[in-house]
């Protein structure tokens, strides 16, 4: 039973439409896990950039890592570094290579708030018992800043899909931002639904293998100061058919 909770019932929404928002006041949480959180926010000062953007851009900052998932169990395992790679069938802009991001930090991934999430996350998901083995996840800290001169583009690939069976957002931070937009789109790209991350820890679930999904670019709202925004976003990937848990 995971230490976080909602007073939604997200599995539906899921199971329904692929898609869930809920929103930071929605989700409920020890004192505890509130101060992992406070932790975790720090880690965001310490991201190096993202070097695979388009047009040489420097807008956007990341650091990535791997974990194994027991649902049984609820464990948590880390699992070693290695490089990030999307298709260009789901990715046109930054897939089809290999590219090669900094790890989570080691307080990163022993952060009992991030890993508490995780467990809250997968909970949510329409899964039958046949679902049962070691899921991968791969958890991205990702900021976006953007400046007169430049904007920031949470997802410069546009419309596209991350690879995974579902996939989670989670705002960080959002400071002097405009802009930012969530669309959601079906399996034939036609618009569902467009809304706004704008309190720390508000979120949405998606089904990642059915729907695709983007972020419009931020811009600052007063000038002469930056604009960022910060998220915390999980890629659920299922075991190989075949295989149990640890």
């Amino acid at each position: 039973m995971s230490e976080i909770s909602c007073l939604r019932d997200v599995r539906s929404e899921l199971r329904t439409t692929g898609y869930c928002r809920l929103r930071a006041d929605e989700l409920r949480m020890t004192d505890e896990l509130r101060q992992g959180w406070l932790s975790l926010s720090i880690d965001y000062s310490d991201l190096p950039p993202d070097d695979y953007l388009p047009g040489a851009g420097k807008y956007r900052f990341r650091r990535y890592g791997r974990f194994s998932f027991s649902p049984e169990s609820g464990v948590l395992h880390r699992l070693p570094h290695e490089d990030y790679y999307q298709s260009r069938d789901i990715n046109r802009v930054t897939g089809g290579f290999v590219r090669k991001f900094a790890p989570l930090l080691d307080t990163t991934f022993a952060n009992p708030f991030l890993q508490e999430l995780i467990r809250f996350d997968f909970c949510q998901f329409p899964l039958a018992a046949a679902a049962a083995g070691a899921w991968e996840v791969h958890a991205h800290l990702i900021r976006v800043r953007a400046n007169e001169s430049e904007m920031g583009q949470p997802t410069p690939e546009g419309i596209h899909r991350d690879g995974a069976e579902y996939v989670t957002v989670h705002l960080a931070e959002l400071v002097n931002a405009g802009g930012g937009h969530v669309s959601i789109y079906d399996a034939d790209r036609n618009l569902l639904s467009t809304f706004r991350l704008e309190q720390a820890l508000d979120c949405y679930l998606f089904h990642d293998a059915s729907l695709w999904h983007e972020a419009a670019p931020i811009y600052p709202l007063a000038p002469g100061h930056e604009a960022i925004r910060s998220i915390l976003t999980f890629d659920f990937h299922p075991p190989p058919a075949g295989t149990s848990s640890d």
